[in-house]
């Protein structure tokens, strides 16, 4: 088993699906016998991090592209323009990438057009986020 962190109860309720799925990705990797005898420690490893890798940006694209489509849950200052404080028009974005701990990552920053006071209008210039 692998060292022991200390993690949230959110990732701790994963767990078993995270097992699960790590032990059909070891599987496709090596086939269902694991890894050759003679198999390095950095043979097995570099592989798994590559999969690490690949997961985790999947998993930010997924989030990024669903936040930036939810408009109704957002603050009332991130759903109107700042300037005409109108509704933010339109449901456009406004392709970006963002410098993430895991990697870079691409954000479909929501952006309108006001109108009123004629500018661009995008509600999470500061950070993406809650």
């Amino acid at each position: 088993m692998a060292r022991v962190q200390k993690r949230t109860p959110q990732v701790e309720e994963l767990r078993p699906c995270v097992q699960g799925v790590a032990k059909s990705l070891g599987e496709k990797v090596y086939g269902p016998a694991g890894p050759a005898w003679g198999t390095t420690l950095t043979q097995r490893e570099d592989p798994r991090l590559e999969i690490r890798a690949a997961l985790t940006e999947k998993l930010l694209d997924l989030s990024l592209a669903e936040q930036a489509t939810a408009l109704a849950p957002r603050p009332q200052p991130c759903r109107d323009c700042p300037g005409g404080h109108q509704p933010r028009p339109g449901a456009q974005s406004n392709p970006r990438l963002v410098q993430t701990r895991a990697a870079q990552a691409p954000w479909p920053e929501p952006a309108g057009y006001c109108s009123r006071c004629r500018r661009a209008c995008f509600p999470t210039a500061h950070a993406p986020g809650p």
